[in-house]
């Protein structure tokens, strides 16, 4: 039931660069959860939202570009009307 999964696999998650990893994960993750109910309660929700996917769609267009390699071919004209 547990797919393979054994203690041995568990223990590495115990290793503390692993723990230090976890913790910064969930300080960030703090901290957006708090910016955006910032927002939602200064703003109108819509907007927000609208930032918020607009921006997500942006920065993962340009770390496909910076990272990975990807060509912009086609992208450029909905990355225009985001900015």
């Amino acid at each position: 039931a547990s797919g393979g999964l054994t203690w041995g696999h568990l223990k590495k998650l115990l290793a503390p660069n692993c723990l230090i990893l976890l913790a910064c994960i969930c300080a960030s993750d703090a901290v957006y959860q708090l910016s955006q109910y910032q927002a939602m309660s200064r703003i109108s929700p819509v907007y927000v939202t609208a930032i918020k996917r607009g921006g997500g769609i942006l920065v993962s267009s340009l770390m496909g570009v910076a990272v990975f390699s990807e060509s912009l071919t086609g992208r450029m004209g909905p990355i225009a009307t985001i900015v």
